[in-house]
């Protein structure tokens, strides 16, 4: 077993010392037992005299015994072609927030009219009424289609209000669609196939959200694999550097495994890249770096040990010093320099679309899932993938309003799914799952950070230090584990 890396990093960040990459790379095969703490104070009081503030292989080298030295090496033959990214959709500069009560008007109304267009594709969609006509009529069979604004649930039976721009309509649910209705995340969009009683009720037989159709996604034509990661978490005491550590030197082959990193040209970091500050009362006590600048400096040194020919993509989650409300810019370049310095490097937005070798990446974090995790039956925290499927199946990724997910009074709804990804990746619930749906690749990439108190109280249990790896030509996933208890086997 390798030491814990992260906290060597750390103790030489604190110094106001940096390693550079032979160094690191020598530090992070060194044995458990060696004191790596021990030997960065003795490399940095000899470099105290020459006033320079770089770690060199040389340095560190000078002070670990000459008997752990042998450690060997190996060399990755990278069989890829150089990586190739197109950002297709970055809310980071198209974000600008209106008055509250003007924004969030033209917010649904632009979620309203972008729905309903994507519902329109559907087979059943045709003859599509506005609520205030359906008001007036007594056919057997209306179909509306409307913003589902609240629900009533009660000895068995369900009644749902549904908003369009012409009204309001009070629906009942037959038996054979309460089970949808209780699926519904509130304000999604739904089709409801509607008829009225003679009393004036108005029944609803089926209800249906706008869903991805059932198509084939988009492969890459070249053999070549994405690592999806999210939930670092790097600055918390309960960040798993060591375990983190194993998994750089993994992508540089050290670790070998060589048939699939010889291909890794991706990593996608989906949010919570450090531990952030004051996300939560008494989370400074958690932590082994209460400056953000020192946290992205951290994680900058540990990512930048990530072999260059390898591009990654890092957006922001909740625990990034950005704004809560979604969507999410990315994190300013003030507070993160130190990883906007990496070449390889590419920040954006939360949600975004990125292209990998062509293939349709949509990237966010997940904050709603709490929300839909909440409110729809029988979804847990252990499975994400399925709550991470209701929200394809309503083309949205924060439908929920006034829950725990903050949403921005914007003129455009940036949530809405559209188009339809090839892979939806997502994190937040430190949970690994993988799921098909229709032909979108649903993975959520679980966490590098152990259990923290608020998860026990909660009796959550993370899925840690176990990657995800997708192959760009088939979508197949394949998952490798970094935890001590796999290399110790």
């Amino acid at each position: 077993m390798t030491l814990d890396v992260a906290r060597v990093v750390s103790k030489a960040l604190s110094e106001g010392y940096q390693l550079d990459g032979e160094a690191f790379d020598l530090i992070s095969r060194l044995p458990s037992e060696v004191d790596g703490e021990l030997i960065v104070n003795h490399a940095i009081r000899r470099k105290a005299e020459t006033g320079e503030r770089i770690l060199t292989k040389a340095d560190v080298e000078e002070f670990i015994p000459k008997e752990i030295l042998s450690v060997g090496e190996s060399v990755v033959t990278v069989s890829t072609e150089p990586g190739d990214i197109e950002v297709v959709s970055d809310p980071t500069a198209q974000i600008a927030p209106a008055e509250a009560d003007i924004g969030f008007k033209k917010l649904f109304q632009d979620r309203y009219w972008r729905l309903l267009g994507v519902a329109r594709k559907r087979p059943d969609s045709k003859n599509l009424q506005d609520i205030e006509t359906v008001k007036g009529q007594r056919a057997d069979k209306m179909k509306i289609g409307g913003l589902v604004s609240s629900r009533d649930s009660r000895r068995g039976n369900v009644e749902l209000t549904i908003d369009d721009p012409t009204g309001t309509i009070r629906v009942q649910c037959k038996e054979e669609c309460v089970d949808a209705a209780l699926r519904i995340p509130l304000d999604s969009f739904v089709l409801a196939e509607v008829s009225r009683g003679r009393s004036g009720q108005v029944f609803a037989s089926s209800l249906n959200m706008p869903d991805l159709p059932s198509h084939k996604a988009t492969t890459s034509s070249r053999k070549g694999y994405a690592v999806l990661l999210s939930d670092l978490h790097i600055g918390s005491k309960m960040f798993l550097g060591d375990d983190f550590g194993r998994f750089i030197l993994w992508l540089n082959g050290k670790l070998g495994d060589l048939e699939i990193v010889s291909r890794v040209k991706y990593v996608i970091i989906a949010g919570d890249v450090i531990d952030g500050i004051g996300v939560y009362p008494g989370q400074e006590n958690q932590l082994v770096e209460r400056d953000l600048r020192r946290q992205y400096a951290l994680a900058a040194q540990l990512i930048s040990q990530i072999p260059k020919h390898i591009k990654i993509v890092v957006s922001p989650g909740n625990h990034d010093p950005v704004r809560q409300a979604l969507p999410q810019p990315s994190v300013s370049v003030d507070l993160a320099s130190d990883l906007y310095a990496l070449e390889n490097i590419k920040s954006v937005g939360n949600p975004s679309y990125v292209k990998l070798d062509g293939v349709n990446f949509l990237v966010y974090h997940g904050r709603s899932l709490d929300d839909i995790i909440a409110t729809i039956p029988d979804l847990s925290y252990s499975r994400p993938a399925a709550a991470m499927q209701v929200l394809l199946k309503s083309r949205h990724l924060a439908p929920m309003y006034g829950k725990r997910t903050a949403l921005s009074p914007e003129l455009r709804d940036m949530l809405v799914i559209d188009p339809v990804p090839d892979v939806f990746h997502s994190g937040h619930v430190h949970a690994i799952d993988v799921l098909d749906y229709r032909g979108t690749l649903i993975v959520n990439s679980g966490t590098f950070q152990a259990q923290t108190p608020f998860q026990a109280n909660m009796g959550m249990e993370p899925t840690v230090s176990i990657v995800p790896i997708v192959d760009l030509s088939t979508l197949n996933v394949v998952k490798r584990s970094f935890t001590k208890q796999v290399f110790q086997a």
